[in-house]
């Protein structure tokens, strides 16, 4: 029997087998489109239940909503409504080892206006606008905007800070969007600092204190007169104080934050020793003695003044107050007249401690507090990614505030592509949501204390990810040598290159160019832990293919999509936030272009861009290290908790602990463990052209489709918290940091796969010899 009848019959048994059991989505109908949720979604069985039955309803898995029979699945939209969000939505069905979903639209908002490019000098934007449910009217700074019957537009533009569409759908609802110029300053980032952030400094102010060396502002102090007795300008009786030694066994410190922009500073020294040298003339005969000083405890007060003074963190000393104890005083000798004046030695020593302690404070205390606060603002930074993108940060301080026992800073900022290459066409500007940054109370939403924290508007996020467009950093090359399962072999798994005659020496290189920058939108309330929604649109996708008899790479067709998915955040170990992007995207093909040089089915293109952007974003979320974070002496942030919060929800806020960096250099490292690798197996169906042009579809197994990894590790500081894992996928781009049970991988393309995984404890010390687990997805026909 030859091989293609082998395949034939393969074939028609697994395709026989598959009627015999079939599962197919009745409700919603494809491409739904109403300003109310769907009534019911609907599933039908013929075989009874599939014993790998899984319903998705966007990226959450709503299969204990539905009621199961064995001729169906039934759920009321009103029970599903919270993973039903505004907009287009995917309803998936995993059954009997196949896959299918339908697309429908809540439409509960306006149109989308989408902008293609802009011309600075002609002063003129290009872009087009959508709404499932039809355009009625679109305006640009209050004029009205003519549409082509694609609604399309290239129309004059003002250039203002910041520019607003207003576009209204055929439902009468109306959508206001807007783009702010890349040059604009937000103040987009408020930062606090709880009273237990500042305790922090409590440890550090001690050991500077008592190894502080005070020789220096000795040596720099004149000599204080006692008595000077000179009649017809001849000294008779002169003595003069000097400081000779000072010194003290133990110091507590306190600081307190009080809601006058002041910080109150006590310190308690204990068993002050001061020795001091007397000298002077009794009559013509120089004499001179020796005096030591001893007060048992000497309590300092004073404050720290906080204030902005040129877009910059200023601290001060107001007002400084000492009380001691009743010294004790030791004469190395003690002629009778030392008796009279011991008055008046101690008369002088009280400006002589406030001098002594007001350069302590000036020394030591005030530029170390000064600094621990100061830190918090970014001058100007430029940052130089991976691939040598450069990006320019700037946040000052614009205003500051104490209340309830925190400190907060309200910070301008600016994020922009300092040399921006030329091929990037022209944007109008990042998306612009109106509504102030919230100033962050004491305590979370769910009423934990924490250290430090911040609030990002969106705007500022925004900002970035238009910079980092404009970087380059959005504009990436896919191939054999960036995923090394860009191969024939690779992408057996949905579609056979016999068929697409791609040979197994060919190879592979795809590229993305987007049109627009990428943007965030958070939402609340998220089950999936998610922070929002992550948005790419007019994104241009190119499957090039090099054959050696062609000598050259060849593009063989060319796509352009709209992507969203969620995102998930936390904080890097270098002060800056973090974008995971690890759910499946939903991605809307909304242009091809074939070549011609191959034939190749609609399925082809789909399944070339589910399959590669999973391994594309996380890349792509690493690179876009460009939000930061204020930052504090020494210390890194470790979140705990993140919520959204602000008016319109436009402001995502991250608190946690401070961890000094000296903690996280003597802590002890984890270790990952691999409890159990599970693997599913899947059927997938290939459609295929022939050479002559004649279409088929094609049953093949797949197996290790989807694999799922469960983690443990031993975690030394166990009392402190759990633990937190990231991974990557055949050496791609890290995931976010994260506490994890398990990880799960699906949409593999074919070939040997590494998963390398990795720990870190809450003082953020990091493991160093990651685990790596191995497994292999082949496809069989």
């Amino acid at each position: 029997m030859t091989t293609t009848l082998k395949k034939v019959l393969l074939c028609i048994t697994v395709l026989g087998l598959a009627a015999c059991k079939q599962a197919s989505i009745v409700a919603p109908t494809n491409n739904y489109v109403s300003t109310d949720i769907p009534s019911s979604f609907e599933i039908s069985f013929s075989g009874g239940i599939p014993t790998d039955l899984e319903i998705q309803l966007n990226t959450a898995d709503v299969t204990e909503y539905f009621t199961v029979t064995e001729t169906g699945a039934v759920a009321s939209g009103a029970s599903l409504s919270d993973h039903i969000f505004s907009g287009r939505n995917i309803f998936r069905l995993k059954a009997n080892s196949l896959v299918s979903q339908r697309a429908f639209f809540y439409d509960r908002q306006g149109p989308m206006v989408h902008i293609l490019d802009v011309d600075r000098q002609a002063m003129t934007v290009t872009g087009y606008v959508t709404d499932p449910g039809g355009i009625s009217s679109l305006t640009l700074d209050g004029v009205a905007v003519p549409l082509s019957a694609s609604n399309g537009f290239t129309v004059p533009f003002q250039d203002r800070d910041i520019n607003t569409f207003v576009a209204v759908d055929n439902f009468q609802q109306q959508e206001t969007i807007q783009f702010a110029r890349n040059d604009n300053k937000f103040l987009g980032i408020s930062a606090r600092l709880n009273q237990g952030g500042l305790d922090f400094l409590l440890t550090v102010l001690r050991e500077e204190l008592l190894k502080m060396d005070f020789e220096s502002i000795i040596s720099n102090m004149d000599s204080f007169d006692i008595i000077g007795i000179s009649p017809l300008g001849i000294d008779l009786f002169t003595l003069k104080l000097t400081v000779r030694e000072f010194s003290f066994d133990d110091i507590d410190i306190n600081l307190d934050i009080q809601d006058d922009e002041y910080i109150d500073t006590y310190l308690n020294i204990k068993n002050l020793v001061v020795s001091f040298g007397l000298n002077g003339k009794i009559g013509l005969l120089p004499w001179g003695t020796g005096l030591s000083m001893q007060l048992d405890d000497l309590n300092l007060d004073t404050d720290l003044l906080l204030d902005i003074i040129d877009a910059d963190l200023d601290v001060a000393l107001s007002g400084t107050n000492i009380d001691h104890t009743q010294p004790n005083l030791d004469f190395d000798l003690v002629p009778s007249f030392l008796d009279q004046i011991t008055s008046s030695i101690v008369g002088v020593l009280v400006p002589l401690f406030e001098n002594l302690f007001i350069q302590m404070l000036e020394t030591v205390i005030l530029p170390i507090v000064s600094d621990f606060i100061k830190d918090i603002p970014i001058t100007l930074q430029l940052i130089t990614l991976d691939d040598g993108e450069e990006l320019m940060i700037k946040a000052l301080p614009s205003f500051l505030d104490t209340k309830e026992n925190g400190i907060s800073v309200d910070l301008g900022t600016r994020i922009w592509a300092p040399s921006p290459p030329a091929n990037i066409p022209g944007a109008l500007g990042s998306l612009y949501q109106e509504g102030d940054t919230p100033t962050m109370g004491p305590q979370t939403p769910s009423g934990d204390d924490f250290d430090f924290g911040a609030s990002i508007s969106s705007n500022v996020v925004n900002q970035a990810l238009l910079a980092a467009h404009e970087a380059g950093v959005t504009t990436m090359e896919i191939s054999p040598g960036f995923y090394t399962h860009a191969t024939p072999a690779g992408i057996a798994v949905y579609s056979n290159p016999l068929y697409t005659q791609i040979g197994s020496s060919d190879q592979i290189g795809m590229r993305i160019t987007p049109t627009a920058p990428p943007y965030v939108k958070f939402m609340p309330a998220r089950e999936d832990g998610a922070a929002g929604m992550f948005g790419w649109y007019d994104v241009s996708f190119a499957f090039d293919l090099y054959k050696p008899e062609w000598g050259e790479y060849r593009t063989l067709f060319g796509a352009t999509f709209n992507l969203e998915v969620p995102f998930e955040v936390n904080a890097t170990e270098d002060g800056f936030l973090s974008i995971g992007i690890e759910k499946l995207p939903t991605i809307q093909v909304t242009a091809t272009d074939s070549k011609g040089l191959i034939l190749l089915p609609p399925s082809f293109i789909n399944a070339t861009l589910d399959y590669f952007m999973p391994a594309a974003l996380p890349r792509l979320a690493q690179e876009l290290k460009a939000v930061p974070l204020p930052r504090i002496y020494n210390h890194t942030l470790y979140m705990e908790e993140f919520w959204v919060a602000g008016s319109g929800q436009s402001s995502l806020s991250l608190a946690g602990s401070l961890i000094p960096i000296s903690v996280t250099e003597a802590a002890a490292r984890p270790t990952t463990s691999i409890e159990n690798v599970n693997s599913v197996n899947t059927t997938v169906t290939q459609e295929s052209v022939s050479p002559d042009g004649l279409v088929f579809s094609e049953a093949v197994s797949v197996e290790n489709a989807e694999v799922t990894i469960d983690i443990d590790g031993l975690n030394p500081n166990p009392d402190l918290g759990l633990l937190e894992y990231r991974y990557r996928l055949d050496n791609g781009g890290w995931s976010v940091w994260k506490r994890r049970k398990s990880i799960h991988l699906e949409r593999l393309l074919a070939g040997r796969h590494q998963v390398e995984i990795c720990s870190r404890t809450v003082l953020l010390k990091r493991e160093v010899s990651c685990p790596v687990v191995e497994f292999e997805t082949t496809a069989e026909r």
